[in-house]
């Protein structure tokens, strides 16, 4: 009763209640894009053959366990973000509570309000995707560990176990947050041989929990020599982290996205002036609280370098694979908004950043499939066939109905697996046009996103319309005449 009459943690509490408000606001409002669409097949497949396609393609397992369950109830995108949504919401006490270390109640609540509004995180909580689960996930696991060196005990050693498990059944990239963490607990908390050999055992175990599911996933390991980010380079590393505070960049075909950009540059401009606000008022934190401030950093920054290193080897850096690691500089920066002096200073950040997040919810930033779909139908002849880009394929897949479905194929020598090959249906690829379609000089309607190309034209066949909803484009190749 003390704790839920404490000022503080109401306050923590209603700007949970309105993170999760405010991912719920605009859940179904964007159309799923292309990785979505992989989630949304499998998870409707019955639970056998979901795993299958899971263990065949390049992920961990729990979210799409998890979205398994609520598709029993809806497979809407809005129930498929569901998960995402709240688990990003839950993101919002942990980071406080990381923050409340730092610097006290006034950086807590500056942290929970900062995770409310904060660009990268209110886009990742409306994606039907592992990345915001595994973010808060890391958040837990980054607190926990903090509290198992305050005050050392089996429960709590267990809690940062489980914590670091789900993190890695979320995503794999949770691994290198777990790893950073042990090298924070004895570089910046300086722990005692015990509970450095606590923290190793627990993760170890965390770990071990893992290899049921690599041994029966063994198959991803077959996609080393072939991905789809490029090799390493600053300008692509620096994309990657630019993403932090303003989420995913914005497509050329999105309309109005030179005014989306420059929104993003707004959130970049505020999430610095945060961060300078907090190394000027620094010496303001007690010892403890310097503490936890490099802890929080180390766990975050460290598990980044681990990840650009392997990328010199194998290229993995991208700004959805980094939110994994990153969550923890949200307590950092939110920790800098709480300790500004003057309050209008800060609630201007916070209208700033809402009002990135609020811009980037409404726009449409999705591929508009449904629209691509109706162009297919009023067009679509007995004799013709659909070819589907690999990247709008399993939408169509998902979103066309049967007499689309039946006639839709991807016509391509080779498919690369990360266009989501395991949750493709017997027949989906073919090498050419099907004869019959050549032979009844039927048409090729191509379903592409703007400036994708079509492969293996029959001979002959020429552009001869085309029509596009936003970011899908149909065109219509026509038989010589």
């Amino acid at each position: 009763m003390e704790w839920r009459a404490s000022p503080y943690a109401m306050r923590v509490g209603a700007l949970t209640a309105a993170a999760v408000a405010g991912r719920l606001l605009f859940l179904g409002f964007q159309p799923l894009w292309r990785d979505e669409a992989f989630t949304a097949v499998v998870v409707q497949r019955p639970l056998g053959p979901m795993l299958d396609a899971v263990r065949a393609d390049s992920g961990a397992p729990l979210l799409y366990l998890l979205d398994n369950a609520v598709t029993r109830v809806s497979s809407s995108p809005a129930a498929l973000r569901l998960v995402p949504a709240v688990a990003g919401a839950a993101a919002v006490p942990l980071m406080a509570a990381l923050a409340r270390r730092i610097g006290g109640v006034r950086a807590g609540a500056g942290a929970a309000a900062l995770a409310v509004v904060a660009p990268a995180l209110v886009t990742s909580a409306r994606d039907a995707r592992m990345y915001a689960l595994a973010t808060t996930l890391v958040v837990l696991a980054t607190l926990l560990l903090l509290r198992a060196a305050e005050r050392p005990s089996a429960g709590r050693w267990l809690a940062y176990a489980a914590a670091a498990s789900l993190a890695m059944y979320t995503d794999y990239f949770a691994a290198l947050a777990v790893m950073a963490e042990i090298v924070a607990l004895v570089v910046v908390l300086r722990a005692d041989a015990r509970r450095v050999a606590c923290a190793l055992l627990s993760a170890a175990a965390a770990g071990a929990t893992l290899v049921p599911w690599l041994i029966a996933a063994h198959g991803q390991f077959n996609h080393a020599g072939e991905f789809w980010v490029p090799p390493l380079s600053v300008t692509w590393v620096g994309g990657a982290l630019v993403q932090f505070f303003t989420g995913p960049p914005v497509n050329d075909w999105v309309p109005g996205k030179q005014l989306l950009v420059a929104a993003q540059a707004v959130a970049v401009v505020v999430a610095q002036g945060l961060l300078a606000g907090l190394v000027i008022r620094r010496g303001r934190l007690s010892p403890d609280g310097r503490r936890a401030l490099w802890y929080c950093v180390m766990c975050a920054v460290l598990a980044l370098v681990f990840l650009v290193v392997i990328s010199a080897f194998r290229p993995l850096i991208t700004g959805s694979y980094a939110s994994v690691l990153w969550g923890p500089l949200f307590a950092v920066l939110g920790a800098g908004l709480g300790l500004l002096d003057r309050s209008r200073l800060a609630a201007a950040a916070l209208a700033l950043t809402c009002g990135v997040s609020v811009a980037l919810s409404a726009a449409a930033t999705h591929p508009d499939t449904t629209g691509a779909i109706r162009l297919i139908d009023s067009q679509l002849g007995p004799g013709d066939v659909v070819d589907a880009h690999p990247s709008q394929y399993l939408l169509l897949l998902y979103y066309g109905d049967a007499r689309v479905l039946q006639r839709t194929v991807v016509i391509s020598s080779h498919v690369a697996w990360f266009w989501g090959t395991a949750a493709y249906p017997a027949g989906a690829v073919m090498l050419a046009a099907p004869a019959q379609v050549i032979a009844n000089h039927g048409d090729i309607m191509f379903v592409a996103q703007p400036g994708e190309t079509p492969e293996n034209l029959p001979s002959g066949y020429h552009a001869a319309r085309t029509a596009c909803a936003t970011g899908s484009c149909v065109t219509m190749y026509a038989p010589p005449a």
